[in-house]
């Protein structure tokens, strides 16, 4: 009787840990805003623009980020404010508890452009998404979160070929491993407004590709809201369930 011998073929742990990781990141779901907080997109105009305005600088100036105003606004951001939109969320109907500011235009037309691109930048309109304050007692994600949602669609729905940011190292890491987000250096790391940040880009049909492959639950929250007709005249990506 002939000995038949089988050979198994032992799948390495360091794959193992690999693919665990790989389904862990692909689950992955951001953290929501806490119920009582209301989110909402402002103009100059509003009567929540002071407020927000000085929130901003309050936090900022507790950083060192931004130089004394006498209106108690971040006076470095005023040449773009009529071009700029405040994200605010807010507990109630008018204390704030987060800020994050919009801009829409050229490269050359945002504040990102004092800093002198090394890789290619599109020539259509793009989204710079800054001055992000939270409230130090907003101790989870989630009013961070729905800023960079709302900044998203905003930005997506005006029709814009990327996202531009001015952020600090740890927060491009951040974007990059933890959400997933194809973020690219713009240009070398430098001292600006207080402390060293990283000039930031992440192209638009990149990031929605990038999301649906890798983070499909961080895709579907980033476009909730949008109807089926809005997604396709966008021609965004189609997530099948």
């Amino acid at each position: 009787m002939a000995l038949l011998e089988t050979t198994f073929s032992l799948v390495p742990e360091s794959y193992v840990e690999r693919d665990a990781a790989e389904l862990k990141a692909r689950m992955f779901e951001p953290d929501r805003l806490e119920v009582g907080l209301n989110s909402r997109v402002i103009s100059s105009s509003d009567a929540l623009w002071d407020p927000a305005e000085r929130f901003v600088y309050s936090l900022f100036r507790l950083s060192g980020f931004c130089a004394e105003s006498p209106r108690e606004w971040v006076e470095e951001t005023q040449p773009w404010r009529e071009n700029s939109r405040l994200h605010v969320i807010t507990e109630g109907e008018d204390l704030v508890t987060g800020v994050a500011r919009t801009m829409i235009g050229k490269y050359e037309d945002l504040p990102v452009s004092q800093f002198t691109p090394t890789i290619e930048v599109p020539d259509g309109p793009l989204c710079e998404i800054g001055s992000l304050a939270v409230r130090p007692s907003q101790r989870g994600l989630g009013v961070a979160n729905e800023l960079h949602r709302t900044a998203f669609q905003y930005g997506i729905r005006q029709g814009v070929q990327g996202f531009v940011f001015l952020i600090d190292q740890w927060m491009f890491e951040f974007f990059e491993t933890h959400y997933g987000l194809p973020v690219l250096a713009l240009a070398p790391p430098r001292e600006f407004m207080g402390g060293v940040v990283v000039p930031t880009a992440m192209w638009l049909p990149e990031m929605m590709q990038t999301l649906v492959r890798t983070r499909p639950n961080v895709f579907k929250w980033s476009i909730e809201g949008f109807d089926a007709h809005t997604i396709a005249s966008l021609d965004l990506p189609i997530l099948l369930d």
